[in-house]
């Protein structure tokens, strides 16, 4: 970065490209820019579709925008591509996690667990060190590690492609994960 400079002075496309590369500088500098805008678009959006936007839910629907904007290696906070405002963007985002609630408040069935999410946190970006100590991994853990993280496939799925059975994937991704964990520590 230019001396100087702070991640406050980039602009958006700039700071999503931090994002998106896991700097968690970066991803606090987007929160602090973006998330009245978030939370105030998440109010009236409840609103337009439940009729009331209550502080539980309109925190709950921040939680999910900022955690799918994270979600599978950020594919999602990636897929900005500039031609609108951010603002237009994010906004389009929210209204589609708004609905969604809304919908299942309407229908009376619980939110699927996908959606019952945290949101993120520093304990959720990898830590320095991460992509070196996955390449001193065996190509089969980082195979496992980036169809479940990266590529945000399902146990089922990751069976079928690996060859194994459906009840070893979560050992092996644990594994997997602690060793990876060991690596970027020494």
């Amino acid at each position: 970065m230019i001396p100087g400079n702070t991640l406050q002075d980039l602009d958006d496309a700039s700071l999503i490209s931090r994002c998106v590369s896991w700097d968690r500088e970066a991803w606090e500098a987007f929160l602090l820019r973006h998330s009245s805008f978030v939370r105030a678009e998440a109010k009236r959006q409840l609103f337009r579709y439940l009729g009331s936007a209550a502080p539980a839910d309109v925190e709950d629907a921040c939680q999910e925008v900022f955690c799918l904007l994270m979600k599978d290696g950020a594919r999602t906070l990636g897929q900005f591509r500039g031609e609108s405002s951010i603002s237009t963007w994010l906004a389009c985002v929210v209204r589609s996690v708004c609905r969604q609630i809304a919908r299942h408040r309407r229908s009376g069935a619980p939110r699927p667990l996908e959606t019952i999410r945290t949101a993120a946190s520093e304990e959720d970006l990898p830590p320095d060190g991460l992509a070196e100590a996955l390449a001193r991994l065996p190509a089969r853990d980082r195979k496992l590690l980036r169809l479940f993280f990266c590529e945000g496939r399902k146990y089922r799925e990751i069976a079928r492609e690996m060859g194994i059975s459906i009840n070893s994937v979560g050992p092996l991704l644990g594994r997997a994960l602690r060793a990876a964990r060991s690596l970027a520590a020494e």
